[in-house]
């Protein structure tokens, strides 16, 4: 079921390779050109074929001023062509990480990373929500965040 599927001529369906349905057209035109072709593209980027974000897109570390503020600008890939957090290189942000891992040792230890904002404007809850692991963790999170 990986590519197009055609149900009739005026509708295609796409599917990622575990069979979750696509609701874009990936292979429009330009899109090789700004992400990449199947099977290359930037893994801290998106993969329209595979519908998946890396760091640079959602969940990412971000760079900061000499304050320690979120520094705002052109998105990785101008993939969102409005201003946002800029993202630092350094693959998933440190709440993130945790997030895969399970975050309880971390909240204890750095509190303050409950409402750590990362790639995308997203935020711990937001990132639970789009890993199968952390929508485990997602009471435990929302307990940290209202106290």
């Amino acid at each position: 079921m990986n590519g197009a599927q055609n149900r009739d001529s005026n509708q295609n369906d796409y599917y990622r390779a575990d069979c979750f349905p696509v609701d874009f057209d990936p292979y429009v035109p330009g899109m090789a050109e700004k992400y990449g072709l199947p099977g290359s593209t930037d893994p801290q980027g998106l993969d329209l074929y595979a519908d998946t974000a890396g760091p640079g897109i959602y969940g990412g570390s971000v760079k900061r001023d000499e304050e320690r503020n979120v520094i705002i600008g052109t998105q990785y890939q101008n993939h969102n062509h409005r201003p946002g957090p800029v993202y630092d290189g350094m693959r998933y942000s440190i709440m993130s990480r945790a997030i895969q891992a399970g975050p309880e040792a971390i909240l204890t230890d750095f509190p303050q990373l409950k409402n750590e904002i990362s790639t995308g404007g997203a935020r711990p809850l937001d990132v639970c929500g789009t890993i199968g692991k952390g929508q485990l963790i997602t009471q435990i999170l929302i307990e940290k965040v209202q106290t």
